[in-house]
């Protein structure tokens, strides 16, 4: 009979934050996780897979560099190329206007 009982129990779904929090409350009260499965009516399973997804996320954490500093060397690669394009795109603008004024000098010429 616990076998029906077990089948016809609905499954529950766990927010992100509440999975977060049963996982911190097992590593900073140190209750059984045997406990933590039954008050909260979950399986063991999903508990050490949830341990194993904090540990991997809190270890990436470590992995990144500290702070904006990603984003500040983001825009100083972006001011760069944006730079670069303008002194570029200055250039195109100086030769074509010298080209302009060759060809005004060369029909000017062909007029007279």
């Amino acid at each position: 009979m616990n076998e029906n009982n077990t089948k016809s129990m609905s499954r529950k779904r766990f927010s992100a934050d509440q999975k977060f929090k049963i996982v911190k409350e097992h590593l900073t009260t140190k209750i059984p996780i045997s406990e933590l499965c039954k008050k909260y009516g979950m399986s063991a399973k999903s508990f050490y897979d949830w341990q194993e997804k904090f540990f991997a996320a809190a270890l990436s954490g470590f992995d990144q560099k500290r702070g904006p500093q990603p984003k500040a060397d983001h825009q100083s690669e972006r001011v760069k190329q944006l730079e670069s394009d303008c002194e570029r795109m200055k250039d195109v603008i100086a030769e074509i206007t010298a080209e302009n004024i060759a060809f005004k000098k060369k029909n000017l010429v062909l007029y007279r």
